[in-house]
């Protein structure tokens, strides 16, 4: 950015430059400039014509560099997007290990314990969570405990149960 503004600042002062040089030749400033108006204005548009290629060829070079400077800026930003989702890969990873193991250690606590305390510590628990404890448990364990849980939150559990499974078309028309 700051680039670009010197070089509009350079590009506007040799413009000036030239304008200088053909005002005086225009409006009869200067007596030499009046006897060979010819030869200035070929003069100025030579340098003017000269000035312009290396102008534009400075203004895509500098554009070029911006842009390779961006791109490296991108490509950095990308690496450091990569290492985070790696990060997150591992994290995730580790936290589903210790989910899985901590499921497994609770459908064995509440299988050993009394239908009726089983019954009172999953009707604590979230609908999603007890259904699918209810799931992983015994099917003769989970009516036990259902039976044991008041109505309103057996019926809730047994709704997440059923909306949980895909049922087929060929599944509901045999019904």
């Amino acid at each position: 950015m700051i680039m670009t503004i010197r070089f509009i600042r350079s590009f506007v002062a040799v413009l000036a430059f030239c304008l200088t040089l053909l005002l005086p030749a225009t409006y009869g400033f200067s007596q030499e400039a009046a006897k060979a108006p010819d030869d200035t204005g070929q003069e100025i548009d030579r340098y003017c014509t000269n000035i312009t290629d290396k102008a534009a060829d400075a203004r895509y070079a500098m554009q070029t560099r911006e842009l390779q400077q961006l791109r490296e800026d991108i490509d950095s930003r990308i690496e450091l997007l990569d290492a985070k989702r790696q990060e997150y890969e591992v994290w995730l990873k580790r936290r589903d290990e210790f989910i899985d193991k901590a499921e497994d250690s609770l459908v064995g606590i509440i299988s050993k314990m009394r239908p009726d305390a089983a019954a009172a510590q999953m009707a604590l628990l979230g609908d999603e969570a007890a259904a699918a404890l209810l799931l992983k448990l015994n099917p003769r364990v989970s009516s036990v405990i259902l039976n044991e849980m008041p109505p309103e939150k057996s019926s809730k559990l047994a709704r997440v149960i059923v909306g949980s499974r895909v049922v087929t078309t060929k599944e509901r028309t045999a019904q």
